[in-house]
């Protein structure tokens, strides 16, 4: 048989294909692909021994910084986001505006976020937990490769009483760099009334 007529090896396309993936679960088995692709090769006489190689070494390099990536994005989006703003929210109700701002990406004002405190324990009291509503997500990028932010509902519960709190989840900004943190609020009183912060026009949840 020909070196030409020789068929390259499936396991060394399926490696090459694994290894270029977004998902550690996905580069990982890459190495095994490759290890019977150049079995295949040495057992079968199949082409694509360095396309196996290749395969090998990308996902030894690749791996470790998907799996970080990974957990990255579970840490401070995914969990959060599950979560809600409850914990931070407390915080302020509790008179530690400092933190508050602090973990609300340190632009806001700590005037007006005592006073949203004072009028939010006033009508509810304190905050007890917060869960994702059935309301539709909004996404607003700001520009689309340098930032993304996205307009979560929630029912909270607090002392007095259940309210619907719509929280800006800010990802990343152009002006600020990876804020990772919810920034923006919009709680929905039973009455009707609405609360923000901060209470500016661009606040506004959609």
């Amino acid at each position: 048989m020909t070196q030409h007529s020789k068929k390259l090896s499936a396991w060394a396309i399926l490696a090459g294909v694994l290894s270029i993936g977004l998902c550690p679960f996905v580069t990982v088995a890459a190495i095994p692909a490759g290890l019977l692709a150049l079995r295949d090769v040495r057992v079968n006489g199949r082409q694509g021994r360095r396309l196996a190689w290749a395969a090998i070494v990308i996902a030894i390099v690749v791996t470790p910084t998907t799996t970080l990536g990974m957990w990255w994005w579970n840490a401070h989006v995914r969990i959060p986001l599950k979560a809600g703003p409850a914990a931070v929210l407390k915080a302020g109700q509790e008179g530690e505006i400092q933190r508050f701002l602090r973990e609300t990406g340190g632009e806001g004002n700590a005037k007006e976020a005592t006073a949203f405190f004072v009028s939010l324990t006033s009508d509810l009291g304190m905050i007890r937990s917060t869960r994702l509503s059935k309301a539709e997500m909004a996404t607003e990028p700001d520009d689309a490769v340098e930032s993304w932010e996205i307009w979560v509902p929630y029912e909270a519960m607090f002392d007095q009483g259940a309210a619907t709190v719509t929280a800006r989840f800010l990802v990343n900004a152009p002006d600020r760099g990876w804020v990772t943190a919810f920034d923006r609020f919009k709680v929905t009183l039973p009455s009707g009334q609405v609360l923000t912060y901060p209470s500016t026009h661009e606040a506004q949840a959609p």
